[in-house]
Formats: C-alpha cells, structure tokens, sequence
C-alpha cells in the first residue's frame, strides 16, 4: 500500500520530475504523482482541485514564473485561509535554508531526492487508507 494516495511535485526541470516519479513508483511512495513546472501552475492547481488536495508537496525554490519562494509564502497563507495542513518539503539543488521559509515547510531536502529521503518522509506521516 502506497503510503500517500497524491503527491504534487513543483520543479521545471523535466530531468528531475522522471526521476523522482519512478523513484516514489518503485518505492509506493504514491499513487498518483501530479508535476507542475512553477509556483503558479501549483497554486492554481490546489486553488481548483480543493476536493482533491495532494498529500504531500515537494517544491524547487528555483523557476521562473513563480519561485518556491513566492509559492511557499502564498501556500503558508492559503493553508491558513483554507484550514488545511499538506506537508511541503522544498527539494533544492543548492542548501539554502532561510529562516524565514523553515516555519512553513516540513523539511528541506536537497536535490535528487533519494530512498532514503522518502523513508525518512514515510516514517514522519502516518500512512494514509486509501
């Protein structure tokens, strides 16, 4: 049994995006894993999908359109808006950890994410009945 039914991967390099999802494939991380290249497609994503969030979200800090930055700022205040909690793990290529960020997000991991890192993320986060 996969441990989340939908996780939402926000990172605009294609690379990353087929590995990660074979990765959380091999491992039944998820059932679904739903990619978007920048912060915006993100938060519309979750904007028009309230009847089906995502479980967990990973997130680059660096796109172009809308940054991780910009998205963790909004999704803090739309988690609070919307009474709802997601875990948010930024997974960057370089370490970078802001105090400003660490308060809204679960962890900060760095790029490309590994086996080791999902069982960590698993063993934090009850498995959820799908």
């Amino acid at each position: 049994m996969a441990v989340f039914e939908k996780v939402l991967f926000v990172d605009d390099d294609p690379i990353m995006v087929k590995i990660t999802e074979r990765i959380m494939q091999l491992l039944d991380f998820s059932n679904q894993f739903i990619s978007k290249k920048d912060g915006l497609q993100a938060k519309d994503y979750l904007i028009h999908n309230t009847e089906g969030l995502p479980d967990i979200i990973f997130v680059d800090l660096h796109m172009n359109v809308m940054n991780g930055w910009k998205f963790i700022e909004w999704f803090k205040e739309w988690c609070l808006s919307a009474g709802v909690k997601i875990p948010l793990y930024v997974l960057s290529s370089g370490l970078n950890e802001d105090g400003a960020i660490l308060d809204a997000i679960d962890g900060y991991l760095m790029k490309p994410l590994t086996a080791e890192n999902l069982s960590h993320i698993s063993g934090k986060h009850p498995v959820k009945n799908i």
